[in-house]
């Protein structure tokens, strides 16, 4: 690129190339070696300097066109932060639910409280999986614009730390939602498909089977407490949701620290 610059600018210079070559060939009729190789030199010189400032004029427009770039798409990530986070914070809730969940079942089958009207809607609700699916569209923009390098150092260090963050929290919601689909879930349709009634307290199941007509059957206590197999399912299910609750928080704190660096050089700016 920078090649085909410079050809363009030995052909804007020709005009005056050609102008000092007729003097030097004067010179050189006229036997003025002495002028003619300061004329030479000074059309060398000329040369030169003109294709450094065209140089330092087109490098500095480059610069000024991948600012403006970055700008915009900066502008799109902080978009997509924000919509990142609203997500986030659902997700961390009802990570922060899912706890209570398995918790409060533990509890029931260590007999710490009584199995209640709540164990089936907590039980069920511990089936539910989650997957974060973060917006995109500025970070791989950005990456296939080579623009990362173009970023405040600051700013591009909060950037890889975050989708590499990603990266990380996916794993782990791989991991627990493989455990519900290969374990607990099979547990939980084959002894206890009770807790798929109308007088489950979770809104879509109850609105699911409120019009079923056949009576409900409660969780046998007895059963639940000597349920050996359930317990560990549920530390699992309490152990995945504690990790993802903590990788949903620092999501939402590393994404806070990239919007106030947006927010910083926007200012700057």
């Amino acid at each position: 690129m920078q090649e085909i610059f410079i050809a363009r600018i030995l052909i804007n210079l020709a005009p005056m190339i050609k102008f000092f070559r007729r003097i030097r060939h004067r010179l050189l009729i006229e036997n003025k070696l002495g002028r003619y190789l300061l004329y030479a030199t000074g059309e060398i010189i000329l040369v030169v300097i003109g294709i450094l400032i065209a140089l330092q004029i087109n490098n500095w427009n480059e610069s000024k066109k991948i600012d403006r770039s970055v700008d915009s798409h900066l502008a799109i990530l902080k978009q997509n932060l924000l919509e990142d986070q609203v997500q986030l914070k659902l997700l961390r809730q009802n990570m922060i639910d899912n706890v209570h969940f398995a918790d409060s079942s533990m509890q029931q089958i260590r007999t710490n409280i009584p199995v209640n009207d709540r164990t089936k809607e907590y039980l069920i609700k511990l089936l539910l999986e989650y997957q974060f699916s973060p917006n995109t569209n500025a970070i791989e923009t950005i990456t296939q614009s080579n623009e990362i390098p173009a970023l405040d150092t600051e700013l591009q260090t909060a950037v890889l730390n975050y989708y590499s963050l990603i990266e990380r929290t996916n794993e782990r919601e791989n991991i627990s939602n493989t455990q519900i689909q290969t374990k607990y879930e099979n547990h939980l349709n084959n002894e206890y498909p009770e807790v798929f009634q109308k007088d489950n307290s979770w809104d879509f199941i109850r609105s699911f089977y409120k019009d079923d007509p056949r009576p409900t059957t409660p969780v046998d206590e007895k059963k639940l407490q000597e349920d050996k197999k359930l317990e560990p399912l549920l530390v699992s299910r309490y152990f995945q949701s504690i990790a993802l609750r903590d990788f949903y928080n620092e999501l939402l704190e590393s994404s806070d620290i990239i919007l106030n660096l947006i927010s910083k050089e926007q200012h700057d700016n």
